[in-house]
Order: C-alpha cells, then structure tokens, then sequence
C-alpha cells in the first residue's frame, strides 16, 4: 500500500490536519510540539479502524494505492460522545453500548463507489446489505468480499514505530515455539507476509534462508566493522545456569573481533541492536509496508544514521516511509523535495510541500534556509 493523501480531525481531542501529501519517502519537520508524532498516530489509527476498533470523535479521508493499478479512498465518521475523565476508561466501556457508531462511511476504487454507509443502511456494488454493527467499519465487516479483503490485509501492513525507550528494546521477549515456526515459515517469502515479531522474523530467515540472512548481516558489518558475526540461536549456557524456559529460545548474539564470548541481546548496545531491527525490517517486511517512524535518531549513533537513511533511500522494494526527525544528518541526507514542513495553528495542522519556499538547489543552501524559516523556528503558520 501507498499511502497518497490524508485528512484527519480528532474531535474529542480537538485536533484537525488538513490535506497532505505523501511521498514513498516522506520527512516531517517542523518545530516541537506542532503535531509529526500525532500524524503518525492518525495514520496509525487507519489500522485500527480497519481491525474493527471504534474510536470515539475521529473523521477520516485516505487516498492510497495497492499495486500500480487500484486506487483507492476510505472515508468516514464515528460519534463524539462525552467522557468522563474522572473515570476510568475500561469502567466506562463496558459492552459495546459506550462505544461510538459510525455516522458515515464510503469506499471507492479506481473512482467507482464499492461500498456506503449512512446513518439508517449499507449499500454494497449498488444493493442495500442487512443492518451490521455501526461500531465497526465496513472494511472489517466485509473483509471476506474480494472488493475489499485487499484493504484490510493492506491495512495491517501500517508499522508504526517509536522508539522513545528503545534502550529497553533489547530485552523485550516474546515467546513462540522456534522449532514449529522454522518449519511453517521456510521460506523467505512465507516470513515476510507472517504477522511475526520482526526478531523472531530474525531467527527464521537465520535458520532457513542463509543467502538473505547473510546480506542481512554483511550490512550491519559495515555500520559496524568492529563485529565479524551474528546468529540467532538458544544461549550457550549450561542448563543450571539457566531457567528450563529459556533452553531452546533463540536470542539475537553478536560476535566482535578479537572477543570470545559472544555477546548476549540483552547487552547489545541500544543504537546497534535498533540498527539491527531497522535492516531486518527492510529485507523482512511484507511489500507494501508502510513505516511510520518517529524520531528516527533516538538511540542512533552518528554512524548509524547516514547508513540507515541511505538505506532506505535506496531500498528497492516497495515500501513507504514517513518520517519524522530534528536531527541535521537526516534532514540534510534526504532530499528536500521530501520534506514536509509542519506548522500549528490552534487546533489546526498543516503540512506544507518545501518546493513553495522557492529553497536553493544545493543540500546545504536548502537546509540552512529551512532553519532560517519563522515557520520551523516558530511551528506557526506565517503563509
């Protein structure tokens, strides 16, 4: 998927973005505080609206694309209903009466409509359907129809991903038979679609695809010269040492030169082992995946950030990133033509094509004229 244009307002919240656009790379800057971590999160919360969430006060509009020839629009509504901030919010929610309803919704393709809602019926290819839940949205309700099966499996490729406590990142575990997904996901193909964690992706492409887990590793070898090996395999402990629960769980374990003991996950530095996930996701991840990364520097070392821009400046597959960093290395390793100027005026976000600033041509002048800008320096909109 592709994701081309966006609206978004949150009610509840009091927080609208008007129409943006969005490149196959796209860097949002601006000031701190103008609104990039919460586009993320609209956009993320397509996702969840398509999986059947409800959520209360949100009004939509998506442009996206699936392959070179489907385009598509999402549109819709749910009711704002009052909260009680005084109470809390799983005492409030019970049963699915306190959830909000859709008060509308509309899915077209290549410009014809598939599907409408309004407030008392549904219309599917041009006849009225039975009455379904207003809770949930018609991409959930009709996923079986071939029509609209793409847009939730599409959906579901939105990755968002913040890594404000990435030093903690190293240590989370989650725990799967190794033995019985190494023989589902075999092949490379089969681990990229699965729905897996992307470590545990790590450890099956490191037991049934050598050729690709070797790319994967001479790349992060020159981010990093100073390792000369990686494996994904059961800790190499005796069994005392140990609880019975880890014997045969794989943890991600680099070998440095000139140092015998492997080093364990949870002691890999947080900047190499992010750059680690950040690699295997490029190579891993389902075509379509749409990357939604905030604060792309936290917890990068300055050699990982020219290495890992590059690569996805230069990643051939089809994926989308959008971005949102302060960080000089990154804004002046991407063009400016993808960059997206943020600004805040009240409740109202803005983004804003850097073209329309009439910048020089060179990295550098366009970079040093943006800093210069009232607009990033402020977060106000002075057009």
């Amino acid at each position: 998927m592709k994701l081309n244009k966006f609206v978004f307002e949150d009610k509840a919240r009091e927080w609208r973005l008007e129409n943006s656009n969005f490149n196959r790379l796209t860097l949002l800057v601006g000031a701190s505080g103008v609104g990039k971590t919460q586009i993320l999160k609209a956009i993320h919360a397509l996702k969840e609206v398509s999986k059947g969430e409800s959520i209360n006060g949100i009004k939509w509009y998506a442009d996206f694309s699936i392959g070179i020839m489907d385009f598509y629009t999402w549109e819709g509504e749910f009711e704002k209903l009052d909260t009680n901030p005084f109470v809390a919010e799983d005492e409030e929610d019970e049963g699915i009466k306190n959830k909000p309803k859709l008060l509308y919704e509309k899915i077209t393709l290549n410009g014809n409509t598939i599907a409408e809602r309004t407030h008392d019926r549904i219309i599917f290819q041009g006849k009225e359907t039975i009455k379904l839940s207003r809770e949930k949205s018609l991409v959930n309700h009709l996923k079986e129809e071939s029509e609209v099966s793409g847009i939730l499996s599409e959906m579901a490729k939105i990755h968002m991903t913040d890594h404000s406590s990435s030093q903690q990142e190293a240590i989370r575990i989650n725990f799967f038979d190794a033995n019985k997904l190494a023989k589902k996901f075999n092949s490379l193909k089969k681990i990229q679609e699965s729905e897996i964690d992307i470590r545990g992706k790590l450890f099956l492409i490191y037991k049934n695809d050598e050729k690709t887990f070797n790319l994967i590793k001479a790349r992060f070898i020159d981010i990093f010269p100073q390792v000369e090996d990686i494996k994904v395999a059961p800790l190499d402990l005796d069994k005392e040492e140990m609880p019975a629960i880890f014997k045969d769980y794989p943890f991600i374990q680099i070998k440095e030169k000139g140092v015998e003991r492997w080093v364990r996950q949870n002691n890999i530095s947080s900047g190499m082992f992010r750059s680690l996930i950040h690699i295997g996701e490029l190579y891993l991840s389902p075509e379509g995946t749409v990357f939604l990364i905030d604060e792309f520097e936290n917890s990068l070392g300055i050699n990982c950030i020219d290495e890992l821009t590059a690569d996805i400046l230069q990643s051939k597959r089809q994926l989308q990133f959008i971005l949102t960093s302060h960080h000089p290395y990154i804004i002046n390793s991407i063009n400016f033509s993808n960059w997206k100027l943020v600004t805040r005026n009240a409740s109202v976000v803005k983004t804003h094509d850097i073209t329309k600033f009439n910048f020089g041509k060179s990295k550098h002048d366009a970079f040093m004229q943006l800093l210069q800008l009232d607009e990033y320096q402020t977060g106000s909109e002075n057009l």
